[in-house]
């Protein structure tokens, strides 16, 4: 329990409010909770960035994909994004990835009770 006390007062947990809450309930979860939590943040994370890409009006998949990219991992430098652009791009044809990111995101929009 000292451990979480510590969390709470931490300088991050002090500037962000609700932050000290969410970290002990966090840290009151199973290893099996936290782990299907993480999941279901990283598909809700998915749909949304479909979501995004579907309200943009880009219409050039690499400039989808490259939104997507920026959606996902908003702390990357150009640099990176670019890195990773270019090598799905490379791997496969765009409008390939962009039709399975698409699939993905309906199916977990219905699991999860939306709509797509």
């Amino acid at each position: 329990m000292r451990g979480n006390s510590a969390l709470q007062t931490s300088s991050t947990a002090s500037a962000e409010p609700g932050r000290a809450e969410v970290e002990a309930a966090l840290a009151d979860l199973s290893p099996t909770e936290r782990l299907a939590l993480y999941w279901r943040e990283q598909e809700i994370g998915i749909a949304r960035s479909w979501a995004l890409v579907e309200r943009s009006g880009l219409v050039d998949p690499a400039a989808r994909i490259g939104l997507v990219i920026r959606s996902r991992y908003p702390e990357w430098s150009d640099a990176a994004e670019a890195r990773l652009l270019e090598a799905i791009c490379r791997r496969e044809d765009p409008t390939e990835w962009l039709a399975r990111l698409r699939s993905r995101a309906e199916a977990i929009a219905q699991r999860l009770g939306g709509s797509s």
